[in-house]
């Protein structure tokens, strides 16, 4: 009988397995954790960029939060032995077979932001303060600015662009310069950002340093610099100050996609029928919004599923993406998504969810 006991201790080994699941495979794989967490998030990418092109059109945006995932594993193993007694059978005396499945169940649960409250969020200027914690936390500042302020010290970046409308050349040239030298400054760590809050108003100041060309340069461009302790001091009223001058003015959430739903390109045929617009000045010319948002953000176009994209929707028969290697469209994508959970990603007041079971 000794040669039967090795393998009997298998099938022992084999009927035990089925009284627990493998714990890589609740976090690994197509049904584990990771693998929603994918999903997720390309969901939500997927859903930003789809809204942005919505914009292009003149479509409604609409958006859909992901308020739940939850799932149930099933494990289950079978396993047979057959043992003759020897000296009744020429054939293998341990015959061993067995059958081993899982699978899994998911729930998704999708919540409809919609209604008064996520509306107002998301035509509510961003707070100062939020973009001054974007600054600090390491974003670049000049993206930061051309992206979430509309103006700042009377300099006006794009106004137009913040709506669905835009019949006029935008004034920026000015607004981005500026913005280029406190990216100067602040890659040389010289540069200073506070918010200032009292009971009846928020002020956004900036400090840079008084000595250099540069700093000259930049106090040109702004009028209502002032000098304190070796330093140049910007401070300005959120909205209009007593002079009836507009101090720094945020954009809102949907005023910023619509700032980068310029950079969609759109097929030629969309343009010449009217399915999106373009802008032309009293001579004639298609202005190019590229020259805008362009080292921002570019959405491509094509007729065919895109290769190497970094995140692609269809929509109205053709493909939307941002390529892969276009690395300033990345940043600034992940940087509306960060102002997005910011400022609106999360709703007031629940509504009413939707509940889908999947299949395993």
């Amino acid at each position: 009988m000794r040669v039967f006991l090795p393998k009997l201790i298998v099938v022992s080994l084999i009927l035990l397995t089925g009284c627990h699941i493998p714990g890589t495979m609740t976090m690994e794989g197509s049904g584990g954790r990771n693998a929603y967490n994918i999903a997720i998030q390309t969901s939500n990418s997927e859903q930003m960029l789809l809204n942005l092109v919505r914009l292009r059109y003149f479509d409604n945006p609409y958006f859909i939060d992901v308020s739940s995932v939850t799932t149930q594993f099933t494990y289950r193993s079978e396993a047979s032995a057959s043992i003759p007694i020897p000296g009744f059978s020429t054939s293998n005396p341990l015959v061993l077979g067995g059958d081993v499945s899982w699978q899994n169940q998911p729930t998704l649960q999708f919540t409809p932001l919609e209604g008064q409250a996520f509306s107002q969020q998301l035509l509510t200027p961003i707070d100062l303060q939020a973009i001054q914690q974007l600054v600090y936390s390491g974003w670049d500042v000049d993206r930061v600015f051309r992206l979430v302020i509309q103006s700042f010290d009377q300099l006006t970046n794009a106004p137009e662009a913040s709506g669905p409308i835009v019949d006029q050349i935008p004034h920026y040239q000015t607004f981005f310069d500026a913005t280029r030298l406190l990216r100067y400054f602040q890659l040389r760590n010289e540069l200073r950002m506070g918010v200032k809050v009292s009971e009846d108003e928020k002020k956004l100041q900036i400090a840079f340093p008084y000595e250099g060309e540069e700093a000259k340069k930049l106090a040109r461009l702004l009028k209502g610099v002032y000098t304190s302790n070796g330093n140049y001091v910007l401070s300005m009223e959120l909205g209009f100050n007593v002079k009836g001058q507009i101090g720094v003015y945020p954009r809102s959430i949907l005023s910023c996609m619509y700032y980068l739903s310029r950079g969609v390109e759109v097929p030629e045929e969309d343009i010449q029928c009217g399915r999106a617009a373009v802008t032309k000045p009293e001579n004639g010319s298609v202005f190019k919004w590229t020259d805008v948002v362009g080292s921002l953000m570019t959405i491509k176009s094509c007729s065919h599923t895109p290769k190497n994209a970094y995140i692609a929707i269809k929509y109205r028969g053709n493909w939307f993406y941002i390529d892969d290697a276009d690395a300033h469209s990345k940043q600034t994508f992940l940087l509306l998504l960060q102002l997005y959970n910011l400022q609106a990603g999360i709703p007031q007041v629940a509504p009413p969810v939707l509940t889908l079971p999947i299949g395993g």
